[in-house]
């Protein structure tokens, strides 16, 4: 009957434990994406990740930045294949400024990685914003409502943004 009752104890307390880091890592999530301008983009987007359930802000900050190195390739990507199928010649100077603005906010972003592992959040802050300003630079080149690269630029922006938000609370801000 003690043996009965010290497992279920043990089982128990395990199952307690479990929900608190789980509420804390919820708890995490939140204050993380608090101030983010889409917070509900924010929250959904870190919570995908498998590795955010332990993390702490640093290492969501390190998840958010890996998550939009990791859309600046494929969106580098994508208007490369853009340029060498794409028939309207009207856009061809546009993707080939946008193929240079991705490659440099690749370059940004990858540059921020180093920074965020020695905690310089100001300089992670700066290369993320230049990569938004990439993104903005290659939506800005087509013509209104020519752009086949909009939906891609607002997911990287908003990627970025996580970036911003979260080193920021990192920080400590």
């Amino acid at each position: 009957m003690k043996l009965t009752t010290s497992f279920f104890f043990v089982i128990l307390t395990t199952f307690f434990l479990l929900q608190i880091n789980k509420v804390e890592s919820a708890d995490l999530i939140d204050k993380a994406c608090g101030t983010a301008r889409f917070k509900a983009y924010c929250e959904a987007t870190l919570r995908s990740h498998p590795n955010s359930k332990n993390a702490d802000l640093h290492g969501l900050a390190k998840i958010s930045l890996q998550l939009a190195q990791g859309n600046a390739t494929a969106i580098h990507d994508q208007v490369s294949k853009l340029l060498k199928t794409s028939t309207d010649k009207s856009i061809k100077p546009a993707l080939k400024d946008c193929l240079k603005n991705y490659q440099d906010a690749r370059d940004q972003l990858n540059a921020a990685m180093p920074a965020l592992d020695s905690k310089q959040y100001f300089d992670v802050n700066s290369k993320a914003t230049a990569a938004v300003n990439d993104a903005y630079s290659c939506e800005s080149g087509f013509e209104k409502g020519k752009s086949p690269l909009s939906n891609f630029n607002t997911i990287f922006n908003r990627l970025c943004t996580i970036v911003l938000g979260v080193a920021n609370r990192a920080a400590g801000h």
